[in-house]
């Protein structure tokens, strides 16, 4: 089996947009949280059609009766392993999981995916990720493509690599940097982080104007401190890896 944290850095697409209320215990029951959960699905390779259409049906099924997630749905299109799904919900805070556990419990979830998915899938993969708000921007819109950058921390690394995130993204909010990306660690598996980058379209992946080095040069001071940055970035990870995933509304639910 592939690396699995690069499977799921999906995970942190879906960003909070805070809302101010009238006291910090109103804020934090209606803000929207930092957890999302996220499922990875390889169907039988002879069999991806009858999964497609399970898998419709079974996401039907979870919204008609009542569930309190809503979850979407993406494929990868670009990377070397193209043979699986993701859904993921979230802007959850902890005590939605026991929630929507008790659901799963009442409702008898396992019992409809034993029914409806599960002969027709060879692997699955179940992982809990956080967003880092802290170190993130994103500008909400209808995007279709996400690419997810995906890094395996080393050990003893990940002091230093906050310490280079943190000043890259300082550099980059303070330089206007016109591009949206999320940053989410993930629980399980290998573990690691993320970060994923939106796009509307392939044309849209093209390198923005002003370049990101030439951003972080211009509020660094110089290009040897933005080289820098990136350097104790790098040198914090053992293994990264790329993928491109599309949307797929029809295998989604809606909120």
């Amino acid at each position: 089996m592939r690396s699995k944290q690069r499977l799921i850095g999906v995970a942190s697409l879906l960003l909070l947009a805070g809302a101010l209320t009238a006291t910090a215990a109103a804020a934090q029951e209606k803000a929207p949280g930092r957890i999302a959960e996220v499922w990875v699905l390889w169907p039988e390779e002879d069999k991806i059609a009858e999964f497609e259409a399970a898998a419709k049906k079974f996401v039907a099924w979870r919204k008609q009766t009542g569930e309190p997630y809503s979850w979407t749905a993406f494929q990868p299109i670009v990377g070397d392993d193209l043979g699986h799904y993701v859904w993921r919900s979230g802007e959850h805070h902890w005590g939605d999981l026991d929630a929507n556990a008790a659901w799963a419990m009442k409702a008898k979830a396992d019992e409809q995916y034993q029914k409806d998915l599960a002969p027709l899938v060879r692997h699955i993969e179940h992982y809990i990720t956080e967003d880092d708000l802290e170190h993130s921007q994103w500008t909400e819109a209808e995007y279709r493509y996400f690419q997810v950058e995906s890094f395996k921390i080393k050990p003893g690394g990940h002091g230093a690599m906050l310490e280079a995130l943190d000043k890259i993204h300082k550099a980059a909010v303070a330089g206007k940097f016109p591009r949206s990306y999320a940053i989410s660690n993930t629980r399980g598996g290998d573990g690691g982080m993320t970060v994923v980058f939106p796009y509307k379209s392939y044309a849209d992946m093209a390198e923005p104007e002003p370049p990101f080095m030439k951003v972080l040069a211009q509020n660094l001071g110089s290009e040897e401190a933005a080289k820098a940055a990136m350097q104790q970035l790098n040198a914090s990870f053992e293994e990264t890896h790329t993928t491109i995933y599309a949307v797929r509304p029809d295998l989604s639910t809606q909120r």
